[in-house]
């Protein structure tokens, strides 16, 4: 669908429709007009327009808790110099409500479809006013595959951890795009799951993008069900990424079932579960335990929930966008959906998320050009 066309649907939906845009850059290799698992030799960027419905009869609820319909009506290939241009006058309309823009790098597992759509939840669940964009690496489509031997349930997870070490370059160039068209310390990037781990691996080593953010850095970097060694966190990574961002936190949990078969396969405890995390005490990240907080209600995952997305984490969601507003740390606290558990720990608590900003919330920065929040 030709880009007016795309954007005048925007603005012509009925009042129970809502249409989100969601930017990519994606390092996956297109094949008679597809997307898929191959890694190709440059980046490709483009947009997405997503519409959430409301159907008749359902009760107006909040996004962040309540069940979404939401449908990608099309997508936009762009030039680099499109996508720049684009980004940039999202960005400068984010700066007039006081929002910064969100770069989101998605788990194991994740087809290019899924992840667009993974980023574009968050953004809508946490009321998001800024530019999300999603960086797509090629990982597999499904958490598993048939079973080869030797491999007989890990195949698809060691296939994207390859692939995911193999896109640390790409990640690097995208970033390096996305800083280009944003305001300076007003970026946040989010890595989930294996996401993270390209990450932290990727800006660990030297490079022009990292020399950047050392001049520069980003408002925030979070790390979120981080599925790292939580001994290599602690060991190679948390040091080499402290001059990186204004904020950096891990999101960890007790109850993740995902990163416990992760700890099986890779041998190691991961950072991003509770256990891990402990071993990050020494570590200058802000360490939130998750494994209390409120998700977001649904029949089947009630019964069957592997409490690892992020975009059912509705405690978690409530927090990570106080962190991209610039909310202080000690606010956790002070609204009662975490007490502190030490120094740059929290755990959040069942308390319903608040219905109105706080005075802890009004009082708080907002992003703006050139402002950063110190670590909690």
């Amino acid at each position: 669908m030709p880009l007016h066309l795309l954007l005048a649907l925007s603005l012509a939906l009925p009042a129970d429709t809502s249409a989100d845009t969601t930017y990519y850059v994606t390092n996956r290799a297109r094949h008679d007009g597809r997307l898929d698992r191959a890694r190709g030799d440059s980046l490709e960027f483009g947009l997405i327009v997503t519409r959430f419905v409301r159907h008749a009869g359902e009760p107006a609820t909040d996004p962040i808790s309540g069940p979404l319909s939401g449908r990608q009506d099309d997508s936009v290939h762009l030039s680099r110099g499109e996508f720049l241009a684009r980004l940039r006058a999202a960005d400068a309309r984010a700066e007039t409500v006081g929002e910064g823009a969100l770069l989101y790098v998605h788990g194991y597992g994740t087809s290019f479809r899924r992840g667009l759509a993974q980023g574009t939840e968050i953004a809508h669940r946490g009321r998001f006013a800024g530019p999300m964009v999603v960086f797509s690496w090629p990982a597999h489509r499904a958490f598993m595959s048939w079973p080869s031997l030797g491999a007989l349930l890990s195949g698809v997870y060691r296939d994207d951890a390859r692939s995911a070490a193999e896109s640390e370059e790409s990640f690097r160039a995208a970033l390096d795009v996305v800083l280009v068209a944003t305001r300076h310390r007003a970026l946040t990037v989010v890595g989930h799951s294996l996401g993270a781990q390209l990450i932290a691996e990727a800006l660990r080593v030297p490079s022009p993008v990292r020399d950047a953010l050392v001049l520069s850095p980003l408002h925030a970097l979070v790390f979120f069900a981080p599925d790292i060694s939580a001994e290599r966190f602690r060991d190679s990574l948390a040091a080499p990424l402290a001059a990186l961002a204004d904020r950096r936190i891990v999101y960890a949990s007790a109850v993740d079932k995902m990163l416990g078969l992760s700890r099986l396969v890779n041998h190691s405890p991961r950072a991003g579960q509770a256990s891990g995390a402990q071993l990050l005490t020494a570590a200058d990240v802000e360490v939130v335990d998750v494994t209390e907080g409120r998700r977001t209600r649904s029949a089947m995952r009630t019964l069957f929930d592997p409490r690892h997305a992020m975009r059912y984490a509705e405690s978690a969601l409530y927090d990570f966008f106080g962190v991209v507003r610039g909310v202080s740390a000690d606010c956790r606290a002070m609204e009662g959906i975490a007490v502190r558990m030490g120094e740059r720990r929290w755990r959040l608590t069942h308390a319903p998320i608040p219905a109105h900003a706080l005075p802890c919330l009004a009082a708080s920065a907002t992003v703006t050009e050139g402002a950063g929040e110190p670590p909690g």
